[in-house]
């Protein structure tokens, strides 16, 4: 009989201790997803302040407004060290830091880029010629998550609205159609590897390289993408 009684006393403790890790571990659990909720919320909190900041804001509009069309040469001669270097360093670091964030996973697109993308856009169209001189005499990474992560941010640039008429989404068409309509288009060819079959005509500029592709679609024309 005291056999029998220790045995269930047993067992009963046994489940209990089971019973105490499983609830140990759904807590250490719950914690740790607060504590990664609460970070990223930190995280995200910080990126919005240093962007409404005045400093950052006024080195922004300095970019946009005020810097001279400076190339590399010009750039060392008359803004290093003065308030175009400062401006650039800072306004560039900053996006680069929130491409790295949203390249890498760690920070959600929408929490920023309906925000700041389209100022992130305007900046790099105005810094970009300077930034690929300066890749090629001092730095060759310059600010490469900020140009990586701008196709991200073109849908917060370019108006999704046009006069009265909402843009059509896009359709698929078939090789026969196409051929079709060679005349009257814009083919650009998308396919990150540039050692692949190109059809006839068609563009290409790097996946990455936004402005590149701006460039390359004539304003009022049908634009047809395709990859292999």
């Amino acid at each position: 009989m005291d056999a029998i009684y220790w045995s269930m006393i047993s067992a009963v403790a046994n489940w209990v201790s089971a019973l105490a890790i499983v609830a140990g571990s759904v807590f250490v659990v719950i914690e740790l997803r607060q504590a990664s909720r609460d970070r990223y919320l930190h995280i995200s909190a910080d990126l919005f302040n240093i962007w409404h900041s005045p400093d950052f804001q006024d080195d922004q509009l300095y970019i946009l407004h005020q810097l001279p069309s400076w190339n590399y040469r010009e750039f060392v001669a008359q803004g290093r060290g003065e308030r175009a270097e400062r401006a650039i360093h800072r306004v560039g670091a900053f996006y680069d830091r929130v491409g790295h964030l949203i390249l890498d996973k760690l920070l959600r697109q929408d929490e920023l880029l309906p925000t700041i993308g389209g100022d992130a856009i305007r900046v790099w169209n105005k810094i970009e010629g300077l930034v690929r001189e300066t890749r090629q005499e001092e730095n060759s990474l310059l600010f490469q998550h900020y140009e990586a992560v701008l196709p991200n941010c073109l849908e917060c640039y370019v108006p999704i609205v046009v006069g009265d008429e909402a843009l059509k989404e896009a359709r698929r068409i078939e090789p026969n159609e196409l051929r079709g309509k060679l005349a009257s288009v814009v083919v650009l060819d998308v396919s990150k590897e540039t050692s692949g079959h190109k059809i006839a005509g068609a563009l290409r500029a790097q996946p990455n390289d936004l402005s590149g592709w701006l460039k390359l679609i004539p304003p009022g024309k049908d634009v047809v993408t395709y990859c292999t």
